[in-house]
């Protein structure tokens, strides 16, 4: 029987892939981003010798309106060139093996429990930062993992999202695959406008957008540390209304989902510190898998 054998919060933020240290001060000043580190340590710690076979990623940065798209091609490969910020991230080359069968079997559990999910397997279907930057660091060298790319659906609300991270489990249960579930996006999200944001660009705490995200934001992660996952989704309505975060919330809640409602996800082990970029809050978090009678972590 297939398994989800972890769970793992990431950011995904462009400035990943400013690989010039030159480059780096001269976008974020005096306080660069942990998470140049941060990203290879997940791999070197956690990734790199643990037995699995897939990567399945809800890319905060893949938007879809009627269904849950799930990237179906047998081979991800490309030259991408961002839409949103190409001197920052441009011609970077990726190669990856897909799961078309693992989609397959979401697209299949999601709909039988009354979702919608689709497979795509369409020539131009676009793979995402949100997918090719945590891969650039979590899936590196000559043995690549496969890669199941997957959107948010823009009009999912809380509960949609918890069924269709349960989907996620069955398919995976049925498949055989062991699998790293990864939620790819930020907490808060909410830029600073045009007239400052170059001024706001460090990775400095002090420039989140707001405080009272800010301090949500700290909230969230503190419950994360305590394991306390139920006050998490008690909380997702609130956070999502007032703090905007990124893929509305989607990536977390589909995460949670797919661990028994969060009952069978462990304390959040923090890599790196809390971050701001151009005014939204950052963070990396991985969750062991627990019973998933065992409820709160202890």
């Amino acid at each position: 029987m297939g398994e989800i054998v972890a769970g793992l919060f990431s950011t995904h933020v462009p400035r990943l892939m400013i690989h010039d240290p030159a480059a780096r001060a001269a976008y974020m000043g005096d306080d660069v981003t942990t998470f140049y580190d941060a990203l290879p340590e997940v791999y070197e710690t956690r990734l790199r010798d643990l037995d699995f076979d897939t990567f399945v990623i809800i890319d905060t940065h893949w938007h879809s309106t009627l269904d849950f798209i799930l990237n179906a091609h047998d081979r991800l490969q490309g030259v991408y060139t961002s839409d949103e910020i190409p001197w920052m991230i441009n011609e970077y080359e990726y190669d990856y093996p897909g799961d078309p069968d693992l989609a397959a079997l979401i697209a299949e559990e999601t709909e039988r429990a009354g979702g919608h999910a689709q497979c795509s397997a369409h020539r131009g279907l676009p793979v995402h930062y949100g997918t090719l930057n945590v891969m650039h660091y979590y899936n590196p060298g000559p043995r690549k993992r496969r890669v199941l790319a997957i959107s948010v659906l823009d009009t999912a609300e809380i509960e949609a999202n918890l069924r269709f991270g349960e989907a996620i489990r069955r398919a995976v249960e049925r498949s055989g695959r062991r699998v790293v579930l990864i939620a790819s996006g930020g907490i808060s999200h909410k830029f600073w406008d045009l007239d400052v944001i170059r001024d706001r660009a460090s990775a400095d705490p002090k420039d989140i957008n707001g405080d009272d995200r800010r301090r949500w934001d700290e909230r969230i992660m503190q419950w994360w540390r305590d394991g306390d996952h139920a006050a998490v989704l008690e909380n997702a309505d609130a956070f999502r209304r007032t703090c905007s975060p990124e893929g509305r919330f989607a990536h977390y809640l589909i995460l949670a989902g797919a661990f028994d409602r969060g009952a069978a996800l462990s304390r959040g082990i923090q890599f790196g510190r809390y971050e701001a970029a151009i005014g939204t809050g950052q963070a990396i978090f991985w969750f062991d898998p627990l019973p998933a009678t065992a409820g709160k972590a202890t």
